[in-house]
């Protein structure tokens, strides 16, 4: 329920801030645009090829970390929450048939003996056509992690054309307990810290697209393969003739 209260959250600032659109980046099936979400929004063009585009979200990179150290204090804390938010507008005779971002979780963990640290971090996306349903991507997730894993969320197969709005939602989140420590020698208590640490890396959007047949090209093609079958019908005839 709490996850959908944040999606429902979300895509209402999302759509809040589609109105100031900047920095438009022209690939030859569509155009992006950042849609107004700060830094977090940076993006780059990696590559444009006939059924791909790829971009660096170097905004999301930066963003999306946390670290903490509970040194000389029972407990410490840090959240990173981020959204960023994207207009696309696809080019006509073209689809895009996919989207799809993938990249890296790390994190590392330092308990002191008696005390504790932990990590969560994870990230999803939508599309939104105007006027409909927002497609949800999977959300990749991972807790407590000390080492590095690979992830990757998708929206699976799509045909997706005009205009929509991406939006991509994360959050690093990152805690250590401290350990009580009493130095017998001088009577005194100090706190033994725990640190933690976990962020987002070689974070990669990939669209792909394919180009929508002309109406000239689906009649060849129809007509291409009624020749065929026409072609077909007469060898299977002329075979049982000469059988006979």
């Amino acid at each position: 329920m709490q996850a959908t209260l944040i999606r429902t959250a979300f895509a209402a600032a999302l759509l809040c801030s589609g109105a100031a659109l900047a920095g438009t980046i022209d690939t030859h099936a569509f155009t992006l645009d950042s849609a107004g979400d700060g830094p977090a929004a940076d993006i780059a063009l990696i590559g444009d090829d006939a059924n791909r585009a790829t971009f660096s979200l170097e905004g999301l990179m930066r963003d999306m970390h946390s670290s903490v150290d509970s040194a000389g204090v029972p407990s410490a804390s840090a959240d990173s929450p981020v959204q960023a938010g994207y207009g696309i507008g696809v080019k006509s005779g073209y689809r895009i048939t996919g989207l799809t971002i993938s990249g890296t979780f790390s994190g590392s963990l330092a308990p002191a003996d008696g005390g504790a640290a932990g990590n969560d971090i994870g990230l999803s996306f939508l599309a939104w056509p105007p006027g409909q349903v927002p497609l949800w991507s999977n959300y990749a997730h991972a807790v407590d992690l000390d080492g590095e894993r690979a992830l990757s969320v998708t929206l699976g197969a799509q045909a997706l054309r005009g205009e929509f709005l991406l939006g991509v939602l994360g959050s690093a989140t990152a805690s250590a307990d401290s350990a009580l420590f009493h130095d017998d020698a001088t009577g005194t208590d100090s706190w033994l810290g725990s640190a933690a640490q976990v962020r987002v890396g070689n974070l990669v959007l990939t669209v792909d697209v394919a180009p929508v047949p002309e109406p000239q090209a689906w009649l060849l093609l129809l007509g291409g393969m009624g020749a065929l079958g026409a072609w077909r019908r007469r060898v299977s005839v002329a075979r049982n003739a000469g059988q006979q």
